[in-house]
């Protein structure tokens, strides 16, 4: 049986993974996304001579000769009676990476037809897998909860859980009443890939506020208390990091990252919180002090190498043993 992590070489997270499941002797491989686009095979096969028999489910698979009736192939012919669990680190395929910086000043819409055409193919293997029962972690369609930030906190307040006052909004009238009604406002963006900022003064000028109609922004009141993130794996929290920084997020300066507890609600709303975005695996942000909290995100691929070194947790060893069951 073999674990499948979809990912890059270098990333640390996969890397930790790989690690881990060589502590536990699981067999694994690596799909890696950094091949693409390019000529790294990936094919899915419908039709004569590719589905299931009657009498035998992958009677057209044989792993030794991988015939041409293979249907599933990701970099090798992929049998998914052998895989126990693919971990779905990340499919790339962005136009706006690095990676895409030049192809994407030169050639912008064939670029963008390129990745888009290699992001359905890759994804209705992922689709495919998951329907003839591999667990992927996290499923493709909870993936995407990860650019939808009103939504996740919609949800959230639907589910009982607490979630700060917010609002998204290309509105600069209901923006400005919003800002004006909780009186300690931040913004951030509605889909992710960038940063919280306080909102002063001059982001209340009308010539600002205008640019909204150029794109939404989800305006947020500020809670105070001390910042963690939760792992929840399978349905249990593993792994707690406080995070300590000076800055508003702290990925804008020097922070510190340390083990942590937290009370049984906050770690009961994470996992709640996990579970109402069908999340096997989520990084929950909460903010929290003296007991009182709220749920800021759920990242359904979030980073952990860097707090397993610095906070001396053990994500990706649960993570490990919750794929190789």
């Amino acid at each position: 049986m073999v674990v499948a992590l979809l990912g890059t070489r270098d990333d640390p997270q996969v890397r930790s993974v790989g690690a881990a499941l060589d502590d536990r002797d699981a067999e694994w491989e690596l799909w890696n996304s950094g091949d693409w686009p390019g000529a790294e095979p990936v094919s899915l096969s419908v039709g004569s001579g590719t589905g299931p028999s009657e009498t035998d489910s992958h009677s057209n698979f044989d792993s030794e000769t991988a015939p041409s009736g293979t249907r599933t192939v990701v970099g090798e012919p992929v049998n998914p009676e052998r895989i126990t669990s693919v971990y779905l680190r990340r499919i790339g395929l962005d136009p706006r990476g690095p990676e895409f910086e030049d192809d994407l000043a030169d050639r912008p819409y064939s670029l963008v037809n390129q990745v888009r055409e290699y992001r359905g193919l890759v994804t209705s293997v992922l689709r495919h897998l998951e329907s003839r029962g591999v667990p992927v972690v996290n499923p493709v369609a909870a993936q995407s909860v990860h650019g939808l930030k009103p939504y996740q906190l919609a949800a959230f307040e639907d589910a009982g859980i607490p979630v700060p006052d917010t609002l998204a909004t290309n509105d600069p009238d209901a923006a400005s009443a919003f800002v004006e009604r909780v009186d300690d406002a931040v913004y951030k963006p509605v889909g992710g890939g960038g940063h919280a900022r306080s909102i002063t003064p001059a982001d209340l000028d009308s010539d600002r506020l205008d640019r909204l109609a150029n794109a939404p922004v989800q305006f947020q009141e500020r809670v105070a208390g001390e910042n963690y993130r939760l792992f929840v794996v399978g349905g249990d929290v593993v792994a707690t990091g406080h995070i300590r920084s000076e800055e508003l997020d702290y990925r804008l300066g020097e922070h510190e990252v340390d083990s942590a507890s937290v009370p049984s609600a906050v770690q009961r709303a994470a996992v709640r919180a996990a579970d109402v975005l069908d999340l096997r695996f989520a990084g929950v942000d909460v903010i929290e002090r003296d007991g009182e909290f709220a749920v800021l995100e759920a990242n359904p691929s979030p980073m952990f190498a860097a707090f397993d070194e610095r906070a001396g947790t053990d994500v990706a060893g649960h993570l490990a043993a919750f794929l190789d069951r």
